[in-house]
Protein backbone atom coordinates (compact mmCIF):
# COMPACT_ATOMS: atom_id res chain seq x y z
CA UNK A 1 0.00 0.00 0.00
CA UNK A 2 0.61 3.65 -0.33
CA UNK A 3 1.67 6.28 2.21
CA UNK A 4 0.28 9.92 1.34
CA UNK A 5 -0.05 13.05 3.51
CA UNK A 6 -2.17 12.88 5.95
CA UNK A 7 -2.13 9.38 6.69
CA UNK A 8 -0.34 5.94 6.88
CA UNK A 9 -1.10 2.81 6.23
CA UNK A 10 1.43 0.09 6.88
CA UNK A 11 -0.75 -3.17 5.62
CA UNK A 12 0.21 -6.80 6.84
CA UNK A 13 3.27 -7.69 8.72
CA UNK A 14 5.87 -9.84 6.85
CA UNK A 15 6.83 -12.57 9.02
CA UNK A 16 8.94 -14.84 6.27
CA UNK A 17 12.22 -13.85 5.36
CA UNK A 18 10.95 -15.75 2.17
CA UNK A 19 8.56 -12.98 0.78
CA UNK A 20 8.80 -11.78 -2.50
CA UNK A 21 9.14 -8.08 -1.87
CA UNK A 22 11.64 -9.20 1.21
CA UNK A 23 13.68 -11.20 -1.28
CA UNK A 24 14.21 -8.43 -3.32
CA UNK A 25 15.23 -6.04 -0.81
CA UNK A 26 17.75 -8.23 0.09
CA UNK A 27 19.28 -8.80 -3.95
CA UNK A 28 19.50 -5.44 -4.07
CA UNK A 29 22.92 -5.69 -1.74
CA UNK A 30 24.39 -7.10 -5.15
CA UNK A 31 25.58 -4.64 -7.75
CA UNK A 32 24.30 -6.84 -10.26
CA UNK A 33 20.99 -6.83 -9.11
CA UNK A 34 20.85 -3.08 -8.70
CA UNK A 35 22.12 -2.48 -12.03
CA UNK A 36 19.09 -4.85 -13.68
CA UNK A 37 16.58 -3.02 -11.77
CA UNK A 38 17.64 0.25 -11.88
CA UNK A 39 17.23 0.58 -7.46
CA UNK A 40 19.11 0.64 -4.87
CA UNK A 41 18.90 0.67 -1.30
CA UNK A 42 19.85 2.19 2.26
CA UNK A 43 19.08 2.10 6.07
CA UNK A 44 17.91 5.12 8.11
CA UNK A 45 15.86 7.95 8.90
CA UNK A 46 18.09 10.75 8.35
CA UNK A 47 19.00 9.10 4.17
CA UNK A 48 15.20 8.78 3.80
CA UNK A 49 14.74 12.66 4.97
CA UNK A 50 17.20 13.82 2.34
CA UNK A 51 16.44 11.35 -0.31
CA UNK A 52 12.99 13.02 0.09
CA UNK A 53 14.28 16.33 0.44
CA UNK A 54 16.63 15.83 -2.97
CA UNK A 55 13.44 14.56 -5.20
CA UNK A 56 14.59 11.06 -5.83
CA UNK A 57 11.76 8.32 -6.39
CA UNK A 58 10.74 6.19 -3.70
CA UNK A 59 9.90 2.80 -4.48
CA UNK A 60 9.13 1.01 -1.17
CA UNK A 61 9.80 1.70 2.51
CA UNK A 62 10.45 -1.09 4.95
CA UNK A 63 9.44 -1.06 8.50
CA UNK A 64 10.79 -2.66 11.96
CA UNK A 65 6.98 -3.39 13.50
CA UNK A 66 8.90 -2.91 16.51
CA UNK A 67 9.81 0.54 16.12
CA UNK A 68 6.78 1.65 14.02
CA UNK A 69 5.47 3.80 16.37
CA UNK A 70 8.57 6.41 16.32
CA UNK A 71 9.44 5.82 12.45
CA UNK A 72 5.43 6.66 12.11
CA UNK A 73 5.69 9.58 13.93
CA UNK A 74 9.09 10.74 11.56
CA UNK A 75 7.74 9.79 8.75
CA UNK A 76 4.45 11.80 9.61
CA UNK A 77 6.15 14.91 9.98
CA UNK A 78 7.95 14.35 7.22
CA UNK A 79 5.03 13.56 4.96
CA UNK A 80 3.04 16.27 6.46
CA UNK A 81 5.31 18.84 5.75
CA UNK A 82 6.00 18.13 1.83
CA UNK A 83 3.09 15.85 1.00
CA UNK A 84 5.65 13.66 -0.53
CA UNK A 85 3.84 10.52 -1.76
CA UNK A 86 6.78 7.33 -0.55
CA UNK A 87 5.45 4.78 -2.35
CA UNK A 88 4.44 1.22 -1.29
CA UNK A 89 5.50 0.61 2.40
CA UNK A 90 5.52 -2.65 4.09
CA UNK A 91 6.22 -3.52 7.64
CA UNK A 92 8.07 -6.67 8.82
CA UNK A 93 8.84 -8.67 12.28
CA UNK A 94 11.81 -7.70 14.14
CA UNK A 95 13.26 -11.00 12.76
CA UNK A 96 12.71 -10.05 9.13
CA UNK A 97 14.15 -6.74 9.75
CA UNK A 98 17.33 -7.71 11.52
CA UNK A 99 18.55 -10.72 8.71
CA UNK A 100 17.48 -7.56 5.94
CA UNK A 101 19.64 -5.01 7.28
CA UNK A 102 23.04 -3.88 7.25
CA UNK A 103 23.61 -1.84 9.85
CA UNK A 104 24.71 -2.73 13.49
CA UNK A 105 22.16 -0.72 15.22
CA UNK A 106 19.47 -0.23 12.61
CA UNK A 107 16.35 3.01 12.67
CA UNK A 108 13.77 0.23 12.00
CA UNK A 109 13.64 1.96 8.60
CA UNK A 110 15.34 0.58 4.62
CA UNK A 111 13.89 2.73 1.58
CA UNK A 112 14.51 1.37 -1.91
CA UNK A 113 14.76 3.86 -4.58
CA UNK A 114 15.47 4.34 -8.27
CA UNK A 115 19.04 5.42 -9.03
CA UNK A 116 19.19 9.03 -9.82
CA UNK A 117 20.47 8.74 -13.68
CA UNK A 118 19.87 13.08 -13.71
CA UNK A 119 22.67 13.61 -11.60
CA UNK A 120 24.51 10.39 -11.90
CA UNK A 121 25.69 9.48 -15.64
CA UNK A 122 28.09 7.49 -17.93
CA UNK A 123 30.35 9.35 -19.91
CA UNK A 124 30.51 7.66 -23.82
CA UNK A 125 32.74 10.13 -25.66
CA UNK A 126 36.08 10.68 -23.43
CA UNK A 127 37.74 12.41 -25.87
CA UNK A 128 34.81 14.94 -26.32
CA UNK A 129 34.66 15.77 -22.49
CA UNK A 130 33.78 18.84 -21.14
CA UNK A 131 32.68 19.76 -17.97
CA UNK A 132 32.12 23.04 -15.89
CA UNK A 133 33.18 23.94 -12.68
CA UNK A 134 35.07 22.51 -9.92
CA UNK A 135 36.16 19.07 -10.47
CA UNK A 136 37.91 15.75 -8.46
CA UNK A 137 38.97 12.93 -10.73
CA UNK A 138 39.17 9.36 -9.10
CA UNK A 139 40.65 6.63 -10.09
CA UNK A 140 40.31 3.43 -9.28
CA UNK A 141 39.07 3.68 -5.21
CA UNK A 142 37.76 0.58 -4.34
CA UNK A 143 36.61 0.79 -0.55
CA UNK A 144 33.08 2.03 -0.58
CA UNK A 145 33.57 3.60 2.60
CA UNK A 146 36.44 6.00 1.22
CA UNK A 147 34.69 6.40 -2.18
CA UNK A 148 31.40 7.82 0.09
CA UNK A 149 33.70 9.88 2.19
CA UNK A 150 35.62 11.60 -0.81
CA UNK A 151 31.90 12.14 -1.68
CA UNK A 152 30.88 13.68 1.34
CA UNK A 153 33.81 15.88 1.55
CA UNK A 154 33.69 16.73 -2.16
CA UNK A 155 30.27 18.06 -1.81
CA UNK A 156 30.43 20.15 1.44
CA UNK A 157 33.77 21.96 0.22
CA UNK A 158 32.26 23.11 -2.57
CA UNK A 159 33.52 20.30 -5.96
CA UNK A 160 30.66 20.27 -8.66
CA UNK A 161 31.20 17.61 -10.31
CA UNK A 162 33.03 14.24 -9.19
CA UNK A 163 34.20 12.18 -12.30
CA UNK A 164 35.34 8.57 -11.22
CA UNK A 165 36.89 5.61 -13.03
CA UNK A 166 34.09 2.24 -13.11
CA UNK A 167 36.96 0.41 -11.48
CA UNK A 168 35.60 2.29 -8.19
CA UNK A 169 33.54 0.93 -5.97
CA UNK A 170 29.85 0.99 -6.51
CA UNK A 171 28.13 4.07 -6.17
CA UNK A 172 25.18 2.29 -4.51
CA UNK A 173 26.65 -0.12 -2.92
CA UNK A 174 25.35 0.44 0.78
CA UNK A 175 28.59 1.24 2.42
CA UNK A 176 29.19 3.90 -0.03
CA UNK A 177 25.47 5.33 0.33
CA UNK A 178 26.36 5.35 3.88
CA UNK A 179 29.56 7.25 4.22
CA UNK A 180 28.59 9.64 1.64
CA UNK A 181 25.37 10.36 3.79
CA UNK A 182 23.22 12.17 1.49
CA UNK A 183 25.63 13.80 -0.45
CA UNK A 184 25.40 10.98 -3.05
CA UNK A 185 21.78 12.41 -3.48
CA UNK A 186 23.00 15.95 -4.73
CA UNK A 187 26.86 15.32 -6.35
CA UNK A 188 27.32 15.30 -9.76
CA UNK A 189 28.92 12.26 -10.62
CA UNK A 190 30.11 11.05 -13.77
CA UNK A 191 31.43 7.68 -14.65
CA UNK A 192 34.28 7.10 -17.31
CA UNK A 193 35.84 3.67 -18.50
CA UNK A 194 39.31 2.79 -16.62
CA UNK A 195 41.08 2.64 -20.19
CA UNK A 196 39.02 5.99 -21.45
CA UNK A 197 40.12 8.16 -18.28
CA UNK A 198 43.68 8.78 -19.74
CA UNK A 199 41.64 10.28 -22.85
CA UNK A 200 39.38 12.16 -20.39
CA UNK A 201 42.18 14.01 -18.57
CA UNK A 202 43.61 14.92 -21.53
CA UNK A 203 40.63 16.37 -23.40
CA UNK A 204 40.32 18.24 -19.82
CA UNK A 205 43.34 19.72 -20.94
CA UNK A 206 42.68 20.76 -24.43
CA UNK A 207 40.25 22.85 -22.68
CA UNK A 208 42.83 24.91 -20.70
CA UNK A 209 42.70 23.32 -17.14
CA UNK A 210 45.50 21.53 -15.89
CA UNK A 211 45.36 18.16 -14.29
CA UNK A 212 47.41 17.26 -11.60
CA UNK A 213 47.94 13.37 -10.20
CA UNK A 214 48.77 12.85 -6.65
CA UNK A 215 51.54 10.55 -7.02
CA UNK A 216 54.54 10.02 -5.98
CA UNK A 217 57.24 10.30 -8.88
CA UNK A 218 60.69 11.73 -9.38
CA UNK A 219 59.54 15.25 -10.44
CA UNK A 220 56.44 15.25 -8.25
CA UNK A 221 56.13 18.75 -6.80
CA UNK A 222 54.52 19.53 -3.29
CA UNK A 223 51.26 20.93 -3.55
CA UNK A 224 51.68 23.77 -1.63
CA UNK A 225 53.98 25.20 -4.56
CA UNK A 226 52.52 25.02 -7.61
CA UNK A 227 50.19 27.69 -8.79
CA UNK A 228 46.64 26.44 -9.07
CA UNK A 229 44.39 28.58 -10.98
CA UNK A 230 40.55 28.35 -11.29
CA UNK A 231 39.01 25.51 -13.21
CA UNK A 232 42.80 23.13 -12.09
CA UNK A 233 42.00 19.86 -10.74
CA UNK A 234 43.78 16.95 -9.02
CA UNK A 235 43.36 13.14 -9.57
CA UNK A 236 43.23 10.83 -6.77
CA UNK A 237 43.99 6.83 -6.96
CA UNK A 238 43.63 3.68 -4.79
CA UNK A 239 45.23 3.76 -1.33
CA UNK A 240 47.41 0.70 -2.13
CA UNK A 241 48.27 0.67 -5.61
CA UNK A 242 48.36 4.91 -6.46
CA UNK A 243 47.87 5.98 -10.25
CA UNK A 244 47.92 4.27 -13.51
CA UNK A 245 50.90 5.09 -15.49
CA UNK A 246 48.50 5.76 -17.77
CA UNK A 247 46.74 8.62 -15.90
CA UNK A 248 50.24 9.79 -14.42
CA UNK A 249 51.17 10.31 -17.99
CA UNK A 250 47.96 12.21 -19.04
CA UNK A 251 48.80 14.42 -16.93
CA UNK A 252 49.94 17.80 -16.58
CA UNK A 253 52.11 16.94 -14.15
CA UNK A 254 52.37 14.94 -10.34
CA UNK A 255 52.12 16.45 -6.69
CA UNK A 256 52.44 15.08 -3.20
CA UNK A 257 51.28 16.32 -0.11
CA UNK A 258 54.02 16.95 2.21
CA UNK A 259 54.13 14.98 5.84
CA UNK A 260 56.39 14.88 8.78
CA UNK A 261 58.92 12.74 8.98
CA UNK A 262 58.44 8.91 9.84
CA UNK A 263 54.70 9.15 8.52
CA UNK A 264 53.92 6.09 5.49
CA UNK A 265 51.03 7.43 3.84
CA UNK A 266 48.34 9.43 4.00
CA UNK A 267 44.29 8.11 4.16
CA UNK A 268 42.96 8.22 0.15
CA UNK A 269 39.90 9.86 1.57
CA UNK A 270 42.01 12.41 3.01
CA UNK A 271 44.13 13.06 0.80
CA UNK A 272 41.28 13.57 -1.38
CA UNK A 273 40.12 16.26 1.11
CA UNK A 274 43.30 17.96 0.84
CA UNK A 275 43.02 18.35 -3.02
CA UNK A 276 39.68 19.32 -3.05
CA UNK A 277 40.54 22.08 -0.55
CA UNK A 278 43.07 23.05 -2.48
CA UNK A 279 40.77 23.33 -5.88
CA UNK A 280 38.64 25.09 -3.97
CA UNK A 281 41.18 27.18 -2.73
CA UNK A 282 41.84 28.54 -6.57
Amino acid sequence: MRANAGELFWGEVVTSRQNPTVKRVCALLEKKARRREGLFRFDGIKLLCEAVKKRLQIELVVINEALEPSVKLRISELIGADGIDLGRVLCVSPQVFERISEEASPEGIITVAKIPARIHSRVDNAGDYFAEGRLLIVEAMRDPGNLGTVIRSALALGIDRLIISDDCADLYNPRTVRAAMGALFSLRIDTVGTEALPTLIKSLRASGREIYAAALTEDARKINEIRLREGDAFVIGNEGHGLSEAVIEASSGAVIIPMTEGSESLNAAAAAAICIWETVRA
